[in-house]
């Protein structure tokens, strides 16, 4: 499931709010995950990550951010990120 593609609904809203809480707990969550992505898509699961500790980023804010994050990748990085994306979600119980 791509976030980019989700209906936003209550529910997904409430668990990313939850998943952002988390993130915002412990913001090195994700620092394993993300060095296991070759270099050139480290830079941007990083900013995916980044974007979610703002405070003023909702969930509309975040998948049009990712998209656009995802956009400037060559193709290879966004099949990568797309991967990371799952780990993401996992470790922030978005699914």
């Amino acid at each position: 499931m791509a976030l980019s593609s989700t209906k936003v609904t209550p529910d997904i809203i409430e668990k990313f709010n939850a998943g952002k809480i988390l993130l915002k707990a412990n913001p090195t969550l994700l620092d394993e995950t993300i060095g296991k992505l070759s270099p050139a898509a480290q830079e941007p699961a990083k900013k995916y990550r980044d974007m979610i500790l703002k405070d003023d980023v909702d969930l509309e804010k975040f998948m049009s951010g990712g998209n656009a994050i995802k956009a400037g990748c060559s193709s290879a990085v966004q099949k990568e990120l797309e991967g990371f994306k799952f780990d993401f979600g996992d470790i922030l119980s978005l699914w």
